[in-house]
Order: structure tokens, then sequence, then C-alpha cells
């Protein structure tokens, strides 16, 4: 196969992630803080993204991010399982990386459902798309932490699966600290606009420890994506074949031929002007 009918440097995939991820977070915080509807003290990533223009800033390039991360999911998926095949690896391996893809998938799947169903609208969804954005990343990091020690020494070194490791308790910690923290504080709410969180509403100090935790997770979360990028260094892929079906060409020649060679074909190719 001719190198061209390769992709290659998709290394740049991680790097993307996690460089577009956290800009997107920040330009729609900014812009939100800006037009007034949040406060610059300790907003929720979404809230940041409630209201227009920002919330359709936010979901285009939000959407446009889970396909690119759940492409990312599907290509770790892929080396993972090759890996497996061509060193003969343990038989549990390919187990636990059939979940990973799954827990990818719906992780992706979940900030998606975030973005495009904004608290103030569809609220039980939106936190629905929370819990499988934060809780299926999550699993995910750690099936990948798995996966990563089973991959050492030929596939992964003993560092990074460490790190991923660490990364995983982190995660795991601060998403619990993000959903009870934030349940707390919102049954001690007493105010109006959540979006606009003032110390004399009740709960301030749960809301900031569940606002803040949460940045930190998506910020971890990012660095995760980022420890691929070594791994995907040497990995190339083939384009897609397309298969044209002869026969069916073929089919679709005679039919047309057929309509040329009736008359009311005839009558179309040669017009009578009176």
């Amino acid at each position: 196969m001719d190198k061209h009918d390769f992709v290659v440097n998709l290394h740049y995939l991680p790097i993307v992630l996690f460089v577009s991820l956290p800009a997107v977070f920040l330009l729609t915080y900014v812009i939100a803080v800006l037009l007034g509807h949040v406060e610059a003290e300790f907003p929720y990533i979404s809230d940041a993204a409630t209201y227009a223009p920002e919330s359709c800033i936010f979901a285009q390039f939000i959407n446009m991010i889970a396909m690119l991360m759940s492409f990312v999911v599907y290509i770790r998926y892929s080396l993972v399982k090759e890996c497996s095949s061509t060193f003969s690896l343990q038989s549990s391996l390919p187990k636990w990386n059939r979940w990973a893809l799954i827990f990818g998938l719906v992780s992706t799947f979940g900030l998606s459902v975030v973005a495009n169903f904004q608290e103030t609208s569809v609220i039980v969804v939106h936190f629905i798309g929370a819990l499988l954005c934060f809780g299926g990343g999550t699993a995910y990091f750690w099936t990948q932490a798995v996966c990563s020690f089973y991959l050492h020494p030929l596939g992964c070194s003993l560092r990074l699966a460490h790190l991923r490791t660490a990364l995983s308790i982190f995660c795991t910690i601060c998403f619990f600290v993000t959903l009870i923290t934030g349940v707390l504080s919102r049954l001690a709410y007493k105010g109006t606009n959540p979006r606009k969180w003032y110390k004399g509403d009740g709960g301030w100090e749960l809301h900031v420890a569940s606002t803040v935790t949460e940045w930190i997770c998506a910020a971890a979360f990012c660095v995760y994506i980022l420890t691929f990028t070594d791994e995907f260094r040497d990995i190339r892929i083939s384009h897609p074949r397309v298969v044209c079906n002869p026969n069916r060409a073929r089919v679709d020649n005679e039919a047309l031929n057929e309509s040329q060679d009736s008359p009311m074909g005839q009558d179309r190719e040669s017009p009578t002007i009176t």
C-alpha cells in the first residue's frame, strides 16, 4: 500500500484536545462574565454556557470536540487490540479494552448532551449528561490504567501506567466531591438564580468546593488525554476503502440506456418546437 494511503501524525489529536477543550471553557466563561450572565467567582462550567450567545458557541465547539474525542477513544481501542493480538498478551486484556471503549463513548456522548441541553432548559437531561460525562470518563480512565499495566513493557512504560493510575484516583476523588458538595449546596441554597450565587444565599462554601473541583477534574481529564500522545506517535491508519458494486453499476447503465432509447427519452433529447 502506498504511503499516501495512510493517515499519520495522529499524536496531534490528544494535543488538540488538550488545548481546545480548556480554550472553549475559558472563552464561554469570559463571554458570560462580560455579559453579566454569571458572576466571576466560582461558576460551574455549564453555568457559563447557559445563555446565548455563549451557549451557542459552547454547544457548537463541544459537539466537534466530542466527535474528535470519540475518534481518539476508538484509535486507542484499536491500538490496544492490535498489541494484544500481535504480542499474545493476557486473555483478560481484550475484555478490559472493550469496557474502555464503552465507557469512553458513553463519556463523549454525555459531554455532547451537557453542551446541548442547558441547565435552565432541561435540567434532568443536563444532569444525566454530566453524570455520563464525568462518571463515564472516570471509569474510562480506570480501564485504560489497567490496560496500561497489561501492555507493560511492550506497549506502555511502567511510569506512564502509574501516572494514569494516579490521575484516575484523582479524578475519582474530584468526581465524588463535586457530586456530593453540589447536591448539599443546592439543598442549602436560598437564592433565586444559581448562576449568580452569593455568599448570603446559603451553601456558599459547599458551592465553591463543588465548582472548584469540577474545574480541576476537567483539567485532569485533559491531562489524561494528553498522555496518549507518545503512543499515538507511531500509529498510522489507512483511509476507508470505497468499493463500487459493478453489477449495480451495470444495471444502472442499462436502465439509463433503455430510458434514452425509449420514445419519451428521444423526445427529451430532441425536443420539437412548433
